[in-house]
């Protein structure tokens, strides 16, 4: 399945307290969105919202009231209006109610994989998001290689040895002239030379392939490609060894984590020489 996932920020929920009286911006932006977004359009009077709302005028009352309490609303010869604050927590509001619905879509990618880095929830906010499928198994892998085509220079964590990455990685690099940051796991590194011995030393020898291991095993491949149109990510996410899904981002949040992950790994790993 390939779709696109929603946008953004986070707001910080109230906690403890009863979500119906809880007195503060963030709990009453919550109880009292829809008035928030049903006064978007300028002054309204409180006829018009008790029609929009399809509530009773006590609601709008006790609505405006609570608006009113926190400086999100504000009353004026012309009706109600949101002040500059009051739009810009409805749309803090409506982007974090976004974020966690693309979390839940975003959900069964992760469900019973453990993964030990944090994941920015930035990583889903505008994603594409492609699921394995019985009639498209390759689909999560086929993304990452065209991310890969594009690239001046990519930047590779992986846990997980696939041959057509290890291919394209190789013909990408002495064809193209692309160069390429590997950290792996010294299984990964077996394979690779076990399966395509030369390949692995020919890229090296080139001076466009640096390797190094970490002892850690996640179940991901994350790919951070430098592109002539900026910075893309795709992290691939696997279950017993097979592909599950694939996550693709290339907005300034979710790069800069994958750039910061990366360079984490990158640190803490140990160079690597085939000859």
């Amino acid at each position: 399945m390939l779709c696109r996932l929603g946008t953004d920020p986070t707001v910080r929920a109230a906690a403890g307290r009863d979500a119906m009286t809880d007195p503060s911006p963030a709990a009453v932006v919550v109880r009292r969105s829809e008035t928030l977004r049903a006064l978007d359009e300028g002054a309204v009077s409180k006829a018009t919202l008790v029609d929009r709302l399809g509530v009773s005028r006590s609601t709008v009352d006790r609505a405006v009231r609570e608006l009113s309490t926190v400086g999100f609303v504000t009353s004026t010869p012309s009706g109600y209006r949101t002040t500059a604050s009051g739009r810009l927590a409805a749309e803090v509001h409506d982007r974090y109610t976004r974020r966690i619905e693309t979390l839940g879509e975003a959900a069964p990618l992760f469900a019973g994989v453990e993964v030990v880095f944090d994941l920015d929830p930035a990583v889903v906010d505008g994603a594409t998001l492609i699921e394995t499928a019985p009639h498209a198994p390759s689909r999560p892998v086929a993304a990452v290689g065209d991310i890969v085509e594009a690239a001046t220079h990519v930047s590779v964590y992986t846990g997980r040895y696939l041959s057509r990455h290890a291919r394209l990685y190789h013909d990408r690099v002495m064809e193209a002239g692309m160069t390429v940051s590997f950290v792996t796991t010294e299984r990964v590194i077996e394979r690779q030379a076990a399966t395509r011995p030369g390949d692995m030393r020919e890229a090296v020898a080139s001076g466009r392939v640096a390797i190094r291991h970490v002892d850690r095993d996640d179940p991901v491949t994350l790919v951070l490609a430098e592109t002539p149109s900026g910075p893309e990510m795709g992290l691939v996410v696997y279950d017993d060894g097979a592909p599950r899904g694939f996550l693709g981002n290339d907005t300034p949040a979710a790069t800069r984590w994958a750039r910061a992950l990366h360079e984490r790994l990158w640190t803490s790993a140990t160079p690597f020489d085939p000859t």
